[in-house]
């Protein structure tokens, strides 16, 4: 809900700020620089949150398979639980070790993308605090004003 209010403000604002100042005669090509700016920044955007998620991840699986010790209490009791879940489902006690301890890896799997998730987020909050005082910094656009003299 908060995208489908925010997006419409931000892009009538940067929308009407890059065409101030430009002749209408030239808006054509204006429009193709913008266009070609947006996408080139997208991509750059799309480029940067991938590796930010792809090492993050790396980063919190490293730290939750250094915590999860096969020799360690909890993981044991999770592992017997599971185990017991897998039979009670109709699995074979080999199979359901199997199964128990692909649990484990998925979860492992799950909570370091939750994590790497949260960093890129971090990472674009960071990004976007960082663009306001560029924002500021831009002059005001008079709306609905007449065309500029010609000579």
């Amino acid at each position: 809900m908060l995208f489908g209010v925010g997006f419409p403000l931000i892009f009538v604002s940067i929308t009407s700020a890059s065409y101030d100042g430009i002749p209408p005669d030239k808006t054509g090509q204006a429009s193709a620089l913008i266009n070609a700016a947006r996408n080139t920044g997208g991509s750059i955007g799309i480029s940067l949150i991938n590796n930010v998620l792809w090492r993050r991840e790396q980063f919190h699986q490293n730290m939750l398979v250094d915590q999860a010790l096969p020799s360690s209490v909890e993981y044991q009791d999770t592992l017997h639980h599971m185990t017991d879940y897998f039979v009670g489902q109709g699995s074979q006690l080999i199979e359901a070790q199997r199964q128990a301890i692909a649990w484990v890896g998925q979860q492992v799997h799950l909570q370091a993308s939750f994590f790497a998730y949260m960093d890129a987020f971090w990472v674009l909050m960071l990004i976007a605090l960082a663009a306001v005082p560029l924002a500021l910094s831009l002059r005001n656009v008079k709306l609905g004003g007449g065309a500029p003299a010609r000579h």
